[in-house]
């Protein structure tokens, strides 16, 4: 009788319950005790119910309660388990992730396009390298112009010449010399051009190998130009210009077009 009245008891402690919990009966105590079917918490004090936009419901997993509490003051933990890294369910790591990895970038919005750690982990990073020559990581070249560090301007004109070591002497004085000839021989505003042009052309170069911009072989090539055209080798010394700007473009440009008019027009006046 006592068995069937507090089976009643629990049956009637069922009601009123939070969805998902049910009463349930120690056998050896004969208390009763409370358990989520869908968490696996259990309890010995009654469930109060929550707000349903505080927390959202987990997907249920049915389990169900393998024995009553062992203790008096805290239900069995092998019964039914809570649902264990909460933070990872309500977001919180996902959220400290982020902070972390946006406070690293720069900004909030983190992408594999702009950041190379999640690049490398996904393996979507392109052909190209959005990150050469990027201050900082995560910083996409064409945020910085893409381009690596100028190089200091270059003056054009003949004023603060430097001198050049012994080695290239006769390659600054023989230029010089061809630059002023040039200027005596131009005739109108076409040849008058391209006599400044050859004139800034030279004075970039003494001054670049000057400072060491310039490598040996690139200005033995010069050396080699100049001596065909004091030799009137003219058709050698345009071959010289020719492969120096296929070759040397990119990192000498600001004087090669202006030493090609030089060549032409020595060849053309056959100075």
């Amino acid at each position: 009788q006592q068995q069937q009245q507090q089976q009643q008891e629990t049956q009637q402690s069922s009601s009123g319950l939070p969805n998902g919990w049910v009463a349930l009966q120690d056998p050896s105590s004969g208390r009763t005790y409370y358990a989520n079917q869908n968490t696996g918490e259990s309890s010995w004090d009654p469930p109060v119910a929550a707000s349903p936009a505080l927390a959202p419901q987990p997907e249920p997993t049915y389990a169900q309660p393998s024995a009553s509490p062992t203790d008096s003051s805290q239900p069995a933990a092998n019964q039914m388990q809570q649902p264990q890294n909460n933070g990872a369910i309500n977001g919180t790591s996902s959220v400290s992730t982020t902070q972390k990895v946006a406070s690293k970038y720069g900004d909030g919005f983190v992408t594999s396009a702009s950041n190379p750690q999640l690049a490398e982990q996904y393996g979507n990073v392109g052909t190209s390298n959005p990150y050469s020559n990027a201050n900082r990581p995560g910083t996409a070249a064409a945020a910085v112009g893409g381009q690596q560090m100028k190089k200091a301007p270059v003056s054009g004109t003949l004023d603060s010449m430097p001198t050049l070591s012994e080695d290239y002497a006769h390659l600054q004085s023989g230029l010089l010399a061809i630059v002023e000839q040039l200027h005596a021989s131009a005739v109108g505003g076409m040849e008058k051009k391209q006599a400044m042009e050859s004139q800034k052309a030279v004075a970039v170069f003494i001054k670049t190998l000057a400072r060491g911009g310039i490598d040996a072989d690139v200005a033995n090539q010069v050396t080699t130009m100049l001596s065909a055209l004091q030799n009137r080798d003219y058709g050698s010394a345009s071959a010289v210009v020719t492969r120096l700007i296929s070759n040397e473009w990119k990192d000498h440009k600001d004087w090669l077009k202006g030493m090609k008019f030089l060549v032409q027009m020595v060849s053309k006046k056959q100075l």
